[in-house]
């Protein structure tokens, strides 16, 4: 616990001593946004989480700030173990939420959003929420493809649920794998010129793939 709070407390002071060097938005949460990509433990994610919170406060009208924030949340409560915390972080999280449906309520990547932080309340406790946050993840990735078929997410997304789904009820790798094979080609359509433009899940479907395969 000491060695975990101690990493945060340096990655936090690195992080945001970064963040105040920078000048532009675009400058600040690529600087940020990269300890948050590149993190591998709870405490370093915790560290970039807190650091695009204050972000999202020095810019809170900006969408991606905001977005940022809540999807570093869900990131958190994957791996967190204890569920009370789980929800506690996603509690947090539909904070930030709510003000990205504000700024662009009909944006694919708001409900792609939308339907990752469904999902991760789904997963603290699938037995007793599959059916009320199953549906609002399908109306939310639904919504998304509307807006942008050719968003990958969407579709890395419903590979990862049903990745994660009992084989007993229509999941497993089999079943997510052409999922994960809709949205790899779709990955270098995007436009990446800028941190400000959500661009994550290439890498999480490679790895899927490669486990649908084993």
């Amino acid at each position: 616990m000491k060695k975990v709070i101690a990493t945060l407390s340096l990655a936090f002071i690195c992080i945001t001593n970064q963040a105040l060097k920078a000048q532009t938005l675009e400058e600040d949460v690529k600087s940020t946004y990269q300890q948050l990509d590149t993190a591998k433990t709870l405490g370093q994610f915790m560290a970039a989480s807190s650091a695009l919170d204050i972000l999202a406060n020095k810019y809170p009208n900006e969408f991606i700030t905001n977005y940022y924030s809540a999807y570093a949340k869900a990131l958190i409560s994957y791996r967190e173990k204890d569920a009370k915390r789980r929800d506690l972080y996603l509690d947090m999280a539909n904070k930030y939420f709510d003000k990205v449906k504000e700024i662009k309520p009909n944006d694919s990547e708001t409900f792609a959003l939308g339907a990752l932080l469904a999902n991760a309340r789904l997963s603290v406790d699938g037995a007793s929420r599959w059916k009320e946050y199953g549906a609002i993840f399908e109306e939310n990735l639904t919504k998304a493809k509307e807006l942008n078929p050719n968003n990958p997410r969407i579709y890395y997304l419903k590979g990862a649920a049903t990745f994660y789904t009992p084989k007993m009820f229509g999941g497993g790798g089999k079943k997510a794998k052409p999922f994960f094979e809709q949205a790899k080609p779709l990955f270098p359509t995007q436009d990446t010129s800028s941190v400000l433009i959500p661009t994550w899940g290439e890498r999480q479907t490679d790895e899927f793939l490669k486990m649908c395969d084993e």
